[in-house]
C-alpha cells in the first residue's frame, strides 16, 4: 500500500495536463471549424461541383452561342440530258405538220456529216445474172431458165428513219426449156415489181452503228410468153410481204447485209398463151426469200453493193388440170408448182 498510493498519485499527475490540452483543442476547433491537414490534396469530386457551377454561371443562351460557319459549296450542275430519238409515230405525226424540224433536226446533230443514211433520194442501178427453176408434176409448169437482168431502184427518206421506195427488174434475152421432145426454146420475159414502206431503227448513230431495216411490200410478178407459144402460160403473182434487213458495218465504209423476206398470201393465176394451160383452182400460194450482200462507201453520196439472193415461190392447186400433160398423156390432179430463183447483183446506188 505503501508503493501504491503514490503510484496512483504521481499517474493522475501526469494524466491531467494532458487531458487539459486535448479539452482546449476540442474547444479551439469548436470556434474556429474544422481543421483540415495541410499536406492532404483537396477531394475530386470539390473541384468537379465549382467547375460545373462556374460553367453555369458562364454559358450563354443557346441564341447567343457561337455556332460555327460551314463551308460554302460551288452550286452543282448537272451536265444537259442527250437528246431523245423521236419514235416512228412523232415522225409520223410531224410529216403533218408546218415545222417537223424539230424531230427532222435530232437526227443531223447525231449523224456524222460523211454518213449516206442522211441521203434524202436514193438511186440505185444493178446488173443481175439469174437463174430461174420452176418444178412441178406437171410438164407445162416445168422448165429451166438463166437470163440476165437489170434492177433499178429508187428510194426516197421523208426522215432518216421512215421512207418509201420501190424496186423494178426485168430480164434481158431470155427464154424457158420448150418440148423436152425437140428441144426446143421458147422466148420469155420476166418482170417484179415491189413497191415498200420502210422503216429504220438505228442501234447507234456512228458509221460503224448497226441498224435494222424494215419494209411493208406490195410485190407484182409477170412471167410473159409470146401470144403462140404452146409450151408455157403466162403467169402472175401478187400481194403483200415483209422484209427485214440487218445491216452490219465493219468499218465506216463497209457494211454487210443480212435479210430475209416472207409472203404469207399471194394471188397467183395463169392466163392463156398460144394454148389454155391451167392447173387447176389456185388454193395457197407462198413465198420465202432470203439476202446475203455488202455495200462499200465511196463517199456519202456514192455508193457500190452486191447481193446474192434467194427467192422461193409455192404454188398448190386443187383438182384437175385443164389439158392433159404432153410428157405422161394423163391429166394430173392436185398439181404443185415450186418456182425458185437464184439471183446475184452488182450494182451503184447515188444518193442526195
Amino acid at each position: 500500500m505503501k508503493f501504491v498510493c503514490p503510484a496512483l498519485i504521481f499517474s493522475f499527475a501526469l494524466l491531467s495536463p494532458v487531458a487539459l490540452l486535448a479539452q482546449l483543442d476540442s474547444s479551439y476547433e469548436l470556434l474556429l471549424g474544422t481543421r483540415t491537414p495541410s499536406l492532404a490534396p483537396a477531394p475530386a469530386p470539390a473541384l468537379k461541383k465549382i467547375a460545373k457551377k462556374s460553367q453555369q454561371k458562364t454559358r450563354q443562351p443557346a441564341s447567343e452561342e457561337t455556332t460555327v460557319a460551314s463551308p460554302v459549296l460551288p452550286p452543282l450542275t448537272l451536265p444537259p440530258l442527250a437528246p431523245k430519238e423521236p419514235t416512228i409515230s412523232q415522225q409520223v405525226k410531224s410529216l403533218f405538220t408546218a415545222s417537223p424540224e424539230r424531230e427532222l433536226g435530232f437526227y443531223q446533230g447525231q449523224f456524222e456529216e460523211s454518213d449516206a443514211r442522211q441521203n434524202k433520194i436514193e438511186i440505185s442501178f444493178a446488173p443481175s445474172y439469174v437463174t430461174n427453176e420452176s418444178s412441178s408434176n406437171y410438164s407445162y409448169r416445168d422448165y429451166r431458165s438463166v437470163y440476165a437482168g437489170v434492177d433499178l431502184g429508187a428510194n426516197v427518206w421523208l426522215t432518216p428513219a421512215i421512207g418509201v421506195g420501190g424496186n423494178f427488174m426485168f430480164s434481158l434475152a431470155a427464154d424457158t426449156s420448150g418440148d423436152a421432145v425437140s428441144n426446143t426454146r421458147s422466148p420469155a420475159r420476166y418482170e417484179f415489181l415491189d413497191v415498200a414502206l420502210k422503216f429504220r431503227q438505228f442501234f447507234g448513230f456512228t458509221q460503224s452503228s448497226k441498224s435494222l431495216q424494215f419494209d411493208v411490200l406490195y410485190s407484182d410478178y409477170k412471167f410473159n410468153v409470146n401470144a403462140d407459144d404452146i409450151y408455157r402460160a403466162k403467169l402472175k403473182t401478187s400481194g403483200l410481204g415483209l422484209k427485214m434487213t440487218l445491216r452490219l458495218p465493219s468499218s465506216p465504209d463497209v457494211a454487210w447485209l443480212l435479210g430475209g423476206s416472207f409472203y404469207p398470201r399471194l394471188q397467183h393465176s395463169e392466163s392463156k398463151a398460144g394454148i389454155d394451160i391451167s392447173s387447176g383452182s389456185s388454193t395457197e400460194n407462198i413465198r420465202l426469200g432470203i439476202q446475203l450482200g455488202s455495200e462499200i462507201k465511196l463517199s456519202k453520196e456514192s455508193q457500190i453493193f452486191y447481193e446474192a439472193s434467194l427467192m422461193s415461190e409455192k404454188n398448190l392447186f386443187d383438182g384437175s388440170a385443164r389439158l392433159a400433160d404432153p410428157a405422161t398423156g394423163s391429166i394430173p390432179k392436185n398439181v404443185s408448182v415450186t418456182d425458185t430463183f437464184y439471183i446475184f447483183s452488182l450494182g451503184y446506188r447515188w444518193g442526195g
